[in-house]
């Protein structure tokens, strides 16, 4: 069922500009807000995309598409849940054509529980979780509300890593974890080629020190590999031996 926050979301998609329809629009809003939400970090492509969307609107227009991204704070703070997921399938945002729906929410927590809730999460090292088809990243949201709920701190100690070939996809997940304070790994690109059009950290990755950890995590795993690698067998030199009587005139022996 769609909640409030949701039905105000769609009823302010609908009533933003009227030469659009509410695809372009919704579509043209994930640009925006998702460049918004990484402009913590300089990215000269993801400004030009964002520059080239807003001239499209008029100064009010603007004032109500961030009224979107309100909304979208307001109902994860109400419920840390897959809102744009469930707004992306009642508005019928969806390629049906192409066979493009979504798990609802609640079935990703019960999947999440079944996966992760009942196992020793590793300690003193980041635990990686990885959504190769991550639609808007309902999965991932419930894998982080899984382990909130065991204690474990997935803004500090997790790395979760979504992709999918729709950007509208890669967009809304990146839009939701970066809310959510969820240090992120976004990929828009084919997981099946492993093309990648593009990539977006959020800003819970930066917070987190990610980049960091990981790389120290990489150097202490070769540490271990060298440590625990066998020594080669020590070469015994072999001493040949020729006879005097078989030497021939002329050989510098």
């Amino acid at each position: 069922m769609l909640t409030k926050h949701g039905k105000d979301f769609i009823k302010l998609l609908e009533n933003i500009k009227p030469s659009k329809n509410r695809y372009e629009i919704f579509n043209d809003w994930l640009v925006m807000a998702s460049a918004a939400l990484y402009s913590w970090k300089k990215d000269d492509a993801v400004e030009n995309e964002y520059l080239e969307i807003v001239k499209q609107y008029k100064p009010e227009e603007v004032d109500q598409l961030s009224q979107l991204l309100s909304l979208t704070v307001e109902a994860l703070e109400d419920q840390e849940q897959d809102f744009l997921g469930e707004v992306f399938t009642f508005a019928e945002l969806s390629n049906t054509r192409n066979s493009q729906f979504f798990t609802p929410y609640h079935i990703s927590y019960l999947m999440a529980e079944m996966a992760i809730g009942e196992k020793e999460l590793p300690k003193n090292r980041v635990c990686k979780i990885n959504d190769p088809c991550c639609g808007a990243g309902g999965m991932l949201i419930a894998g982080a509300m899984v382990m909130k709920k065991m204690g474990f701190s997935f803004q500090q100690d997790a790395l979760f890593i979504g992709q999918d070939i729709d950007p509208r996809c890669a967009r809304m997940t990146f839009i939701q974890l970066s809310l959510l304070g969820v240090p992120a790994v976004i990929i828009c690109g084919n997981t099946i080629t492993l093309e990648m059009y593009w990539q977006r950290e959020t800003i819970g990755y930066y917070m987190a020190g990610m980049g960091f950890r990981l790389r120290a995590e990489e150097l202490i795993e070769r540490v271990k590999n060298l440590e625990q690698a066998e020594p080669e067998p020590e070469q015994i030199p072999i001493e040949i031996m020729i006879p005097r009587g078989e030497l021939v005139q002329g050989e510098l022996f």
